[in-house]
């Protein structure tokens, strides 16, 4: 199985995060952390085997939750722009 994963510095630590299994670790160094993930995940796939819900198994990270890894909330600034009904009608031809 191949998988995305992000690791950041966040403080005076490392965090890793699985984007399709919604799995995360974190260590005191990017291996530490990376490891720590490794086996999180490695943990989390053997439970939902054992536990016969392997259909389940996939379950990405939500899209605001990721943003919020990859970009933390004080560097964020979101804005949103209403397309018109003739900017939609020219962007789909």
């Amino acid at each position: 199985m191949e998988v995305t994963c992000f690791i950041k510095k966040e403080g005076g630590q490392y965090a890793s995060l699985c984007v399709e299994l919604d799995v995360a670790s974190c260590g005191r160094t990017k291996k530490d952390a990376l490891d720590g993930l490794k086996r999180a995940i490695e943990t989390y796939i053997e439970y939902m085997i054992s536990e016969g819900r392997k259909k389940e198994m996939y379950r990405p990270v939500p899209m605001n939750e990721l943003k919020q890894f990859l970009f933390p909330e004080d560097d964020i600034k979101e804005k949103t722009k209403k397309i018109s009904d003739n900017q939609r009608k020219s962007v789909a031809k």
